[in-house]
């Protein structure tokens, strides 16, 4: 942690100089109490919390199905194997905690009554969903000792069913103070520049950070909600939870600090992980990542037929195309794909700006400088001024949907309600896909049509047509089937995390064929055996908390929490 406490003081200089120009370019080191303010941190911590996504949906990506290795490129190593090491996704712990340090710095140097309320509540609503997600992939993590800094750089690690218990109580505690009203001449306005989540705090903006708090303990309670030592956690939280799904997320939550294609320093990092830089040069993940067939068979027909949803994300998606490689000429019907861990001669390459920039909107594929100042495209990979996900509105509608199942019984009043939270879910996917970089929908087609058009295109499907999903198991299937189409390589890991609790979507025991699952065949056999349900702490708490960082921890033999 005393690394972790650097990188909150470096990263955050960094921000500040570097970071998107809108929000983020100030005068003053937040980090020196005698010239720093919430006001100017805020911005920075809820930009730094969004960065820290990447890490998650790469992690995800990798392990539950979403891309694999292309040709040309070595040294995938535990890529392959999941014999993690602690140098494997330190990037999901170290990122995480590097927004929650500065969220702290916001959350003690404000108060819950006084004129900074509403930067105090921002702050705590965002600290919350960053643990939420690292104790989902850790367990166990410093909570109660973390972000004091120097005061203690060596902080104990709380127990993951205490650092639910708190976030969620966080969570309800910033609830209540934005539905406390401002004081006049008092409490001080969080404006637009100051909250590139959503907005400020007028009531407007207001509303989405309260569904979005109520959505983030939706899900922790549905993540929790068979887990023995949460009994009493999910209990108690349950009456907390609104009952009516106008108070969940409706829209996509997105962060929005200014991105823009004409200075390198303001891309979106999702976008220079994977399209093209400044000078129109292709990123080598773009490059070095291929779809899987796994992925792709939700998509043309294999499994479903998606083909609005496949033209959205993948470049060539159904097109006749083809690759010389090393002299040799193959056709295939795009986008290009391989199996995870398969290596033999010829594996097919990667293209420029990756195979998850479609273009779609357009009438051409643009590359290069103009795929990244292009306006007026959709998909996954939009351009070099999109916005971060946090959390889509699919995914809220997909936990409601669970919520409402009467197995489930977490949300009873929403039970008559579960097809068309299940349809809205589907919908949303639609919707986000066929945004441009500004967030509007330029489909001429509407969403809910798209929607209507995919159950037709799929009329024997109970994973499509609620109707046809006659039990709460196969409701159930169905949910997180859909929930994990609508993730792809936006929040990966959520899909991944979905399968360790559930089991869904279903791969065959053993399995090798590239369609009946998803695990590496580099991965032992049978290969459903050799998935991993956990990555390691990073190296760093091993070298500065050694004293108190859990020990013994297996990818394979400790199962995260929640896991079936």
């Amino acid at each position: 942690m005393r690394k972790l406490f650097n990188i909150f003081i470096l990263g955050t200089i960094i921000l500040a100089s570097s970071s998107c120009k809108k929000f983020l370019d100030v005068n003053e080191n937040p980090n020196n109490p005698t010239s720093s303010s919430p006001t100017i941190v805020l911005p920075q911590a809820i930009v730094t919390s969004a960065n820290a996504m990447n890490s998650y949906d790469n992690f995800g990506a990798w392990t539950g199905g979403y891309k694999a290795n292309a040709g040309g490129y070595g040294g995938w190593g535990t890529v392959w194997t999941y014999n993690f090491t602690t140098d494997d996704y330190a990037g999901v712990y170290t990122n995480t905690f590097a927004g929650i340090n500065q969220l702290n710095f916001v959350i003690n140097n404000t108060t819950a009554d006084g004129p900074l309320k509403y930067y105090n509540a921002m702050a705590r609503i965002m600290k919350s969903f960053l643990y939420a997600k690292i104790v989902d992939q850790y367990g166990d993590v410093p909570y109660s000792d973390a972000g004091k800094g120097l005061d203690n750089l060596s902080p104990k690690y709380d127990r993951y069913t205490e650092v639910y218990r708190a976030a969620f109580a966080e969570l309800n505690a910033a609830i209540a103070i934005m539905n406390t009203a401002a004081v006049p001449n008092v409490t001080t306005a969080v404006t637009a520049a100051q909250d590139p989540f959503f907005g400020g705090s007028g009531a407007a903006s207001l509303t989405r950070w309260k569904q979005f708090a109520n959505t983030v303990k939706l899900k922790m309670v549905v993540r929790a909600k068979n887990v023995a030592d949460l009994a009493s956690f999910v209990t108690a939280a349950i009456p907390s939870l609104p009952t009516t799904s106008a108070d969940y997320l409706n829209d996509d939550a997105i962060v929005q600090p200014g991105y823009s294609a004409s200075t390198a320093s303001q891309f979106n990092p999702r976008w220079s992980t994977y399209g093209w830089d400044i000078n129109g040069v292709a990123a080598t993940s773009g490059l070095s990542n291929l779809p899987t067939p796994w992925i792709l068979s939700f998509y043309n027909g294999t499994k479903l037929t998606d083909n609005v949803r496949g033209t959205a994300i993948y470049a060539s998606f159904g097109a006749n195309v083809s690759q010389s490689i090393n002299g040799n000429t193959i056709s295939f019907v795009g986008p290009a794909t391989n199996q995870l861990g398969f290596d033999t001669e010829p594996v097919r390459r990667g293209q420029n700006g990756s195979y998850w920039y479609s273009g779609v909107g357009r009438t051409s594929r643009p590359t290069g400088t103009t795929a990244n100042s292009a306006a007026d495209v959709g998909g996954v990979l939009k351009g070099a001024s999109m916005g971060t996900v946090l959390m889509l509105a699919s995914e809220s509608y997909f936990l409601q949907a669970e919520a409402s199942l009467a197995t489930v019984n977490i949300l009873p009043a929403l039970a008559g309600s579960g097809s068309t939270l299940f349809e809205n879910g589907i919908t949303a996917s639609f919707t986000y896909l066929y945004k441009n970089a500004a967030n509007t929908y330029f489909n001429t087609t509407a969403a809910a049509t798209l929607k209507d058009n995919y159950k037709t295109a799929n009329p024997t499907s109970a994973l499509v047509n609620w109707t046809l999903a006659t039990t709460d198991a196969a409701k159930l299937e169905a949910i997180i089937t859909q929930k994990y189409i609508a993730v792809n390589m936006i929040t990966s890991e959520e899909g991944f995390n979905e399968y360790k609790r559930t089991g869904y979507p279903t791969i065959s025991a053993g399995a090798t064929a590239a369609t009946a699952t998803f695990a590496s065949l580099k991965s032992g056999a049978p290969a459903v055996d050799k998935l991993p349900t956990r990555i390691l702490y990073p190296a760093v708490e091993f070298q500065v908390n050694s004293e108190n960082v859990p020990k013994g921890v297996s990818p394979y033999t400790t199962k995260i929490w929640y896991a079936k």
